[in-house]
């Protein structure tokens, strides 16, 4: 192993690198990449370290290193960095740098290195709940790889489909896929234990979402098994409380006890999974506490892995929403109501940013059926935008809607060329288009903390600052539009009949009005004033300066030196 490798591990994790390097996940790196150059052998480390979590120190030193030697590397590897860069900006969640480093990697990677890509992408987009965009990245992965005949990396593709599927509740191609998973790796790789556990847990999952317990007990029974024989504590952990939710329902006494055998495994389970496994162990107390009729000891458990989920960085928002229905539902059949429009309302905020309409449509006749009002709050933020209702509940009734003056950062983005490139579609197909990508482009501003103010066509305007710092409130502006200008890029990819398109950002920062502008049956929370018509006169300037994102002079004074990479492009009058 090279001097510089060794000089990049923490000693507390030097073993674990060795043992890797002597027995290779050949599906991640050739054999001869370890004994290769300098450079080789980094990019080479950073690969494996990418591949297990607890090793993410040695990613992140291994990229360090190698951002001061980018120049020098290959396309390839210079492709392989960058997908390596957007895997660790994911894992901080930062999805900015994550999805700019992706797109650059599918720009630079080798045919045989591209599936890779789209797969972490595909987790990416999971992560953030978009369920139809990580499909298509997943299902181009798998193309790419059955193209070349890697199985083992069609094994992963087909581990990461299935669990997308299992999030959305799609019982029948969750198992489906996760038994071509399996299949795959017993014939590939049948000593790997800890994987072939993951894969039984999952397709225990799936026998339960179908309503067989029974067999869900027994994937879950044979899953313990393997994980305790891999020696992994947390997927032992994970399949024994996921049996203890099935004896819940079959044989409640037996539960218990395999509870208890959890927690006291707790401790040995990795901290970056200690929350996500906490989570699932309350959700399971909290039903075993029903089925006993321990009314307060269920909502206790409940609250508690409401609590866990929040703020544990493995669980989706999917998975989340899933817990927070279970909540509702048991407020609903105990209490007759309780909390239960409360948790009905956090699942519905979560699954608004995502794809899973059946799950959404499932949760909202829920609502209706719980509270009428809270169902015609939410039918209404649809349309106007959850943000704009809760500050026009704050505003009502506030003299007569006062207006008042804020400093805020504006910003405009207007798609090009979308027009003349819709002309050749139907109505139906140009409404799913455009709300496709004005769906992306919301999410970029609400993301950033920012409040989609409305959609002219297919142009956006957005406030930053309503509530914040001027600093933040400027940066998060310009972080909103680079991160736009990335989701287009990704979602150019697969434009399809409507082609490639580009969009054009303005931002400028100053004193605006706010309020409740309209007549007294129908009015709208915006921003008046100079400020408002500057940032529009912006965008309008892209087109002639060569900007994709044109940003002022009074934005550029609130940002930190270093925050962004900026080029100076003269001063005009607007």
């Amino acid at each position: 192993m090279h001097a510089t490798v060794l000089s990049l591990v923490p000693p507390a994790l030097v073993a674990a690198v060795e043992a890797l390097f002597a027995a290779p996940p050949t599906a991640l790196v050739e054999p001869a990449e370890l004994s290769g150059a300098e450079d080789t052998q980094v990019v080479a480390l950073c690969v494996l370290s990418a591949a297990s979590p607890e090793l993410s120190p040695v990613l992140s030193a291994g990229l360090d290193w190698l951002s001061t030697r980018l120049p020098t590397l290959n396309e390839a590897d210079q492709g392989r960095y960058w997908h390596l860069r957007g895997v660790a900006a994911a894992r901080e969640r930062d999805f900015l740098r994550a999805t700019v480093s992706m797109n650059r990697a599918l720009a630079l990677a080798s045919p045989g290195y591209r599936p890779r890509v789209h797969d972490s992408l595909g987790r990416l987009l999971q992560s953030q709940g978009l369920v139809e965009e990580a499909r298509v990245e997943y299902r181009t992965a798998l193309f790419e790889r059955e193209a070349t005949g890697d199985e083992e990396g069609a094994a992963l593709t087909w581990g990461n489909l299935a669990r997308l599927e299992l999030e959305n509740g799609a019982w029948l191609s969750a198992r489906e896929a996760f038994q071509k998973d399996h299949d795959l790796v017993l014939r590939k790789s049948p000593n790997a234990l800890r994987l072939r556990a993951q894969l039984l847990t999952h397709l225990g999952e799936c026998e339960r979402g179908l309503g067989n317990h029974k067999g869900a007990l027994s994937y879950f029974e044979r899953a313990r098994q393997t994980a305790h024989q891999a020696g992994d504590p947390f997927g032992t952990a994970i399949a024994t409380v996921n049996q203890a939710r099935e004896l819940v329902h079959l044989r409640p006494a037996a539960a218990g006890p395999l509870l208890a055998t959890v927690e006291a495994e707790l401790t040995r389970v990795p901290p970056t999974q200690r929350l996500t496994l906490l989570a699932l162990l309350e959700v399971t107390r909290a039903e075993h506490a029903a089925m006993e009729q321990r009314t307060l000891d269920a909502e206790a458990a409940f609250v508690r892995a409401l609590d866990a989920v929040e703020r544990s960085p493995l669980v989706s928002p999917i998975e989340h929403a899933l817990i927070a229905r279970s909540a509702a539902r048991f407020q609903t059949e105990v209490f007759g109501g309780g909390r239960n429009v409360e948790y009905l309302q956090r699942a519905l905020r979560l699954l608004d940013a995502t794809s899973a309409t059946v799950l959404r449509a499932d949760v909202e006749n829920e609502l209706r059926r719980a509270s009428n009002d809270a169902w015609t709050l939410h039918v209404v933020s649809r349309f106007l935008g959850r943000s704009a209702v809760e500050l026009a509940m704050r505003e009502a009734g506030q003299a007569g809607f006062r207006g008042q003056r804020v400093e805020l950062a504006v910003l405009f983005a207007d798609l090009r060329g979308f027009t003349s490139a819709a002309e050749g579609l139907s109505p139906g197909e140009l409404v799913d288009a455009l709300n496709q990508i004005l769906s992306r482009m919301a999410a970029c501003v609400e993301t950033m903390g920012g409040l989609v103010d409305k959609f002219v066509g297919d142009a956006v305007m957005a406030l930053f600052g309503v509530e914040v710092a001027p600093a933040k409130a400027a940066r998060d502006a310009v972080r909103s539009a680079l991160l736009m200008q990335a989701e287009l890029e990704r979602l150019n990819r697969h434009a399809g009949k409507l082609g490639a398109l580009q969009m054009g950002v303005g931002i400028h920062f100053g004193p605006s009005v706010l309020g409740l502008i309209g007549s007294a049956q129908h009015r709208s929370y915006t921003a008046l004033g100079d400020t408002v018509n500057f940032a529009s006169r912006l965008e309008g300037m892209t087109k002639q300066l060569g900007a994709t994102v044109l940003v002022s002079g009074a934005v550029v004074a609130h940002l930190k030196e270093g925050d962004f990479v900026l080029r100076e492009l003269g001063s005009y009058a607007p």
